[in-house]
């Protein structure tokens, strides 16, 4: 345990920086943010990062070891994250504070605003034009 301390004293920049991205791209393609084909590529790139990261680390097993515990360290904040949630919304429903419900959509007040301000909008690029031509 004490070599694998020694190689997280001696850590260069290029290293930190290889980290870094392999934390950024692995909670990209776990998350939902982009679609398949996005966390496909952010999927690709941590794995290559944390290749990197294995391969300027001396010796590489320690490299591989503290990526293992960085997937770790995520799974479990991602668990405990899940769990407090979970509870959170648990109680609020029991107390009856807040019921589950489904969204059925907009409001119509909402669509007829959007409607109105889109309707406008157009209108005032059209007076714009005119306003050039003439």
């Amino acid at each position: 345990m004490s070599e694998l301390h020694q190689t997280l004293v001696q850590l260069t920049l290029t290293q930190h920086l290889l980290a870094l991205v392999f934390l950024l791209s692995y909670g990209t393609a776990l998350g939902s943010m982009f679609g398949t084909a996005g966390r496909l590529r952010a999927l690709a790139l941590a794995l290559l990062t944390a290749s990197g990261f294995a391969a300027v680390t001396h010796p590489w097993e320690h490299g591989v070891l503290l990526a293992i515990c960085a997937i770790g360290g995520v799974g479990l904040f991602i668990a405990v994250a899940w769990t407090l949630s979970a509870i959170a919304a648990s109680d609020r429903w029991a107390s009856g504070t807040q019921t589950p419900t489904r969204s059925s959509g907009p409001s119509p007040e909402l669509r007829d605003a959007a409607a109105q301000a889109v309707t406008r909008a157009a209108q005032a690029v059209k007076r714009r034009r005119h306003h050039r031509t003439t």
